[in-house]
């Protein structure tokens, strides 16, 4: 397995593996804005400053990237465990519990990972993204084979307990030039994502 020279998670690897060698399946991870990146290009980042170039300042979680997203933005995971996103606009945050998760949550709902106002409306949008569309029969082979999770309010359950998690990934500014990210709700940083957790999880 070429992703075995990587420092990356063994069940993460195999979930590189899988989609980077079927050229199909790569181009319906990527029509989700998800770009898997070659173990070539895992292994170069991990070897340079990357993060230093795309947010500079100080993570409170140690962070492997393993993709990025159709605006730079970099998928990432936390502490070997937690599935994380890094945006170039100064925001970040956690978006799934663990690797399996994240893959149910992106093969499932092509809308991305911030559409949380509430139930009734993730449904709807999931509804509309799980017409038929190109790569629809590709990614359905997928989750059957992971026997990932398909309905929509499970699916919803999922991607609120991931981007709900504590401690909140920030990156912390580490001078006066630089600013603390953001979180994945906007530029009020932590407010709104406090605000939600309240408003649903309790």
């Amino acid at each position: 397995m070429k992703y075995d020279r990587t420092c990356l998670p063994e069940k993460v690897k195999k979930y590189l593996e899988e989609i980077y060698n079927d050229d199909n399946l790569r181009d319906a991870f990527l029509d989700c804005d998800v770009d898997i990146y070659s173990a070539d290009t895992i292994k170069d980042l991990e070897d340079n400053s990357w993060l230093e170039d795309l947010s500079p300042g100080k993570p409170n979680y140690d962070i492997k990237t393993f993709a990025c997203d159709a605006s730079g933005a970099e998928w990432v995971i936390l502490n070997d465990e937690l599935i994380g996103y890094i945006g170039t606009e100064g925001e970040c945050g956690i978006v799934a519990r663990n690797i399996d998760e994240f893959m149910n949550i992106v093969s499932t709902f092509k809308a991305g990972f911030t559409k949380l106002k509430d139930e009734k409306s993730f449904i709807e949008i999931f509804k509309e993204h799980n017409q038929e569309f190109e790569e629809k029969e590709i990614l359905d082979e997928f989750i059957s084979k992971h026997n990932f999770e398909t309905n929509p309010s499970k699916v919803y359950e999922l991607l609120k307990l991931g981007m709900t998690v504590k401690p909140f990934f920030v990156i912390k500014a580490v001078d006066d030039v630089c600013e603390d990210s953001d979180s994945l709700f906007g530029i009020d940083g932590q407010k709104s994502l406090e605000e939600f957790i309240y408003k649903y999880l309790n």
